[in-house]
């Protein structure tokens, strides 16, 4: 398409999913429990999941946004909301931002598996679910322009892996999505997912983490203002993924998993050298007492060789974090459909980013082809 010059992927494009779906595809013995979108405005994104009204703060009465917020979604997603977000209103979006192709993640679905000691098997059945409606929606649309994220449950690693390989060999999926709050009270490093990602790395699917506001599941931020969105929301996506990423790193998955890629999504990247430093200083600290032998690697070379972070389209600071640690590990996205997207000149901003075209070309093009396989 070649829009401004360039061929673009969208690492992370958003689906916003039917109010119906899982009323339609899960399983007939969790039918009564199905999730369900609480409002048929399309743009309300409130879901309930198991008695929690997800995609709020602890007032579940409280609207989803407040009124000038509404009226701009109304108005830059206009078409889309009147096309009620089918398969051609995908299509019809990403050219408008000439986007070639996209990997698809959830909106609503982000919120399945977000609460603690939720019922494993009921988790893994809305996850099925909900891969099973993806696949379907990308036959509908375009399975040479789309592809899928498949949903997993950290509930049950049993049933995670066997749902990872179903979605990747029989559904065509090119990656697996997780949120990056502990689930559980237990660390990513725990050996207890170690089957997921050896069946991630078999598979040669990456990982990718996305945060959402408004779950039941620990995050910074909500801990502190549990009662406002607009400030929490600041924190949790960003440092969520900082906290994943340590936990992967310094946890030593990257060393047991070492063809494994992991993609920090929509948490800007900015924080990326500083995190990257403080981790390698606290390996060499730690490395002469004994605390760091489980991992061979410093940390900054686990992550340029198995670490991808999305930069957001007007984060102007993105130069900073290319001169310190390279191009190569960054990609990006237009956030579609969603209230904090630039959509639809959410890729005319990114061209305005003070990179090189060099750098430009891989953040949009290479580097997610590499990260997913396209």
């Amino acid at each position: 398409m070649a829009k401004n010059g360039f061929k673009m992927i969208d690492a992370e494009l958003h689906v916003m999913e039917p109010v119906d779906l899982w009323d339609r595809y899960i399983d007939a013995e969790f039918k009564s429990r199905a999730p369900r979108r609480m409002s048929e405005k399309k743009w309300d994104i409130r879901t309930m999941v198991e008695g929690e009204v997800m995609a709020s703060m602890t007032d579940y009465n409280f609207p989803a946004m407040n009124p000038a917020e509404e009226n701009a979604l109304a108005d830059r997603y206009a078409d889309e909301i009147a096309a009620n977000f089918d398969p051609a209103s995908q299509l019809s979006a990403m050219d408008k931002e000439g986007l070639d192709l996209a990997v698809l993640y959830p909106t609503s679905a982000m919120f399945i598996t977000a609460k603690n000691g939720m019922d494993p098997r009921f988790a893994e059945a809305a996850c099925r679910a909900y891969n099973e409606w993806l696949f379907d929606y990308i036959q509908e649309a375009d399975p040479t322009r789309l592809f899928g994220a498949a949903a997993i449950s950290p509930h049950d690693v049993e049933t995670a892996v066997v749902e990872a390989r179903r979605s990747v060999e029989k559904l065509g999926f090119k990656a697996l999505f997780l949120r990056p709050n502990m689930f559980n009270g237990r660390a990513w490093h725990d050996s207890y997912y170690d089957p997921l990602w050896a069946t991630a790395q078999d598979l040669n699917v990456p990982i990718g983490f996305h945060e959402t506001t408004g779950s039941r599941m620990p995050a910074t931020g909500a801990d502190r203002f549990p009662d406002d969105l607009g400030i929490a929301h600041i924190a949790t996506h960003s440092i969520e993924q900082m906290m994943a990423c340590m936990d992967i790193v310094m946890g030593g998955v990257m060393e047991r998993f070492p063809a494994l890629q992991f993609a920090f999504l929509e948490g800007q990247c900015g924080w990326l050298p500083f995190w990257l430093d403080r981790m390698d200083e606290h390996y060499e600290w730690r490395y002469p007492l004994g605390d760091m032998q489980h991992l061979k690697l410093k940390p900054s070379e686990y992550f340029n060789r198995q670490g991808y972070v999305a930069v957001e389209v007007d984060e102007k600071f993105v130069s900073h974090v290319v001169e310190a640690v390279g191009d190569d590990r960054i990609v990006t996205t237009s956030d579609y459909p969603h209230g904090d997207a630039k959509f639809p000149n959410a890729m005319d901003t990114f061209m305005d980013l003070p990179l090189s075209d060099s750098s430009k070309n891989k953040i949009l093009w290479e580097n997610p082809k590499r990260l997913y396989g396209i």
